[in-house]
């Protein structure tokens, strides 16, 4: 049974992520900064650790096959010290552990900070430099840029492109589906992509992105 340690765990999109994960049958971990949010995570079906990217997280990714990274500071937070110095660390120690995979949830705007509101600035280039290690660390990876997150119930059909610039909503739910999906997807091996609501299921959306990369490199 493959493993998945999930950084994040008891955020918005990353609980749905865990859901999604126990419900296709993998053996679950989760990292909480918090004790009192272990019962939920357990209800949930996963094992719960308790730390923090910033200080320890090791003894949950001994182990492990696969890292979901769904920690984010928000923009009411310190983007710098979670959506960069925290995913960085997690991304190294993952290398150091002989992790096969990793999924970073990122964010859409990456690629084009400076064009977004002030206000989200700082955010995007965290994340931006977080995406650029990963890029490099030679790990097979996945980055998912979701577009604007909505707590609305998933339509389970997406668009998914290759092509930064985009602009749209997206469900959590359709984020953590897309996040599991491409566990067993090889089309999103060392891809990145924007991901908005849109009319493909999400597995063809995803299925799609290597005929999308020869189009969009051609």
């Amino acid at each position: 049974m493959t493993t998945v340690f999930v950084a994040g765990a008891n955020g918005q999109t990353g609980r749905r992520i865990v859901a999604r994960l126990v419900e296709a049958g993998y053996d679950v971990r989760g990292l909480v900064r918090e004790p009192e949010h272990q019962h939920d995570l357990e209800q949930a079906g996963a094992t719960c650790y308790i730390g923090d990217l910033t200080t320890s997280f090791s003894d949950g990714l001994k182990g492990a096959d696969v890292v979901i990274c769904a920690v984010g500071a928000g923009i009411s937070g310190v983007p710098e010290h979670v959506d960069h110095v925290g995913t960085v660390r997690l991304i190294e120690q993952s290398v150091l552990d002989h992790i096969s995979r990793f999924v970073l949830i990122s964010s859409m705007g990456t690629q084009n900070p400076n064009e977004m509101p002030d206000f989200l600035k700082p955010y995007l280039i965290a994340k931006r430099k977080a995406e650029q290690v990963l890029e490099e660390s030679g790990m097979n990876y996945t980055i998912i840029r979701p577009g604007g997150l909505t707590n609305a119930p998933g339509t389970g059909k997406v668009k998914a492109s290759i092509a930064y610039g985009q602009s749209g909503l997206v469900s959590r739910d359709d984020v953590a589906l897309a996040a599991v999906h491409a566990l067993s997807i090889p089309q999103t091996d060392r891809k990145s992509f924007d991901l908005v609501e849109g009319e493909h299921e999400v597995k063809d959306a995803l299925t799609g992105l290597h005929a999308r990369t020869q189009e969009h490199t051609e």
